[in-house]
């Protein structure tokens, strides 16, 4: 009989983030199942609803057979099925698409960071399952016409070098327009913050604790800032900027879902902002797009950190896998 391999660090740490994500996921997707209207909607969250619940028994199970206690994460007590309309249908489409999104990222990290045999096939199944998803709701977008392309580009006669450093300028002097990865980043955070408000703006309305609800104004207020700053560094280029999404958020105020969930979830959009603007920061060239993501990448995380601090306080934050603490265990010891 072969000896067991233990889980590394990498693998314990992405099992746990997962099954905490698919966790606080599957109260949101019931939630918007219970709502929708269009069945082209309601067929996208169910595959995806589905998905979610056998990936969190498949980890639950995964727990057990490694003897690693279960993370609490979230169930139905988190979510008031009952509650009329905060969200349509269409930022169902749109939340739907973010998720299997963040999940190509995680699970596709998850591979790469994982030695053992069966996690790298869970993890390059969760990878097939994410692409799935995400290009579901992506067909019912662009079926419906909702779906926001990433506007085109002329195309060069032959290919060119930068001829001098004017290509790194920004702050004085004749901007360059911006090239197509800086372009595709943009567009990438620009629609990430306006998911993000629209999302923070229906959970601002019902949430029911004080400080929780100002967390998720101010979260609002963030997002209008660096929503500003990147649709006039658009307009510069002369390229278009999306249209906001808060229509998409009813005027209802009746809770829906717990302070907890909400409070997870908007850490969740943290952390992803966060991740964003550090890619964007590296293909960046023009020395001023990357003192302003700088400045948001500052901004976003003292929020992130607030936003910790919350879950904290109220008994919210589960702690994460975590290297034993040797000092104290000399200390046990005398």
């Amino acid at each position: 009989m072969s000896e067991h391999i233990r889980l590394t660090a990498a693998e314990i740490g992405a099992i746990w983030a997962c099954y905490m994500t698919e966790s606080a996921t599957i109260p949101m997707l019931k939630y918007f199942y219970s709502i929708a209207e269009d069945s082209e909607v309601k067929s996208v969250i169910e595959l995806a609803l589905e998905t979610s619940k056998e990936h969190l028994n498949e980890l639950g199970t995964l727990f057990e057979k490694e003897e690693y206690p279960t993370p609490v994460g979230f169930s139905e007590e988190d979510v008031n099925l009952n509650a009329p309309r905060l969200f349509s249908d269409t930022y169902a489409l749109y939340f739907i698409r973010n998720f299997g999104k963040a999940g190509l990222a995680a699970h596709g990290a998850a591979v790469s960071s994982a030695a053992r045999e069966d996690i790298r096939a869970l993890y390059k199944r969760y990878l097939q399952d994410a692409v799935e998803i995400e290009d579901e709701a992506k067909k019912a977008l662009l079926s419906k016409g909702l779906f926001i392309r990433p506007p085109h580009l002329p195309t060069p006669k032959e290919a060119e070098f930068v001829k001098n450093e004017t290509f790194l300028r920004g702050w004085l002097g004749e901007r360059r327009p911006l090239t197509a990865e800086e372009i595709t980043h943009m567009y990438m955070n620009y629609m990430n913050n306006l998911y993000g408000k629209s999302l923070l703006l229906g959970f601002a309305q019902t949430a029911q604790i004080a400080k929780v609800k100002k967390h998720f104004v101010r979260g609002v207020e963030l997002s209008k800032d660096i929503l500003d700053v990147l649709k006039i560094l658009l307009e510069e280029s002369n390229l278009p900027a999306p249209m906001t999404w808060d229509a998409e958020v009813s005027a209802s105020s009746v809770s829906v879902f717990s302070d907890k969930l909400m409070m997870f979830q908007a850490n969740a959009l943290s952390a992803i902002s966060l991740a964003n603007i550090g890619g964007s920061i590296a293909l960046s060239f023009r020395r001023d797009i990357a003192a302003k993501y700088s400045k948001q990448m500052i901004n976003v995380g003292f929020y992130a950190e607030d936003g910790a601090e919350i879950m904290i306080n109220n008994g919210w934050l589960e702690l994460p896998p975590i290297a034993a603490n040797r000092n104290d265990l000399v200390n046990q010891k005398k």
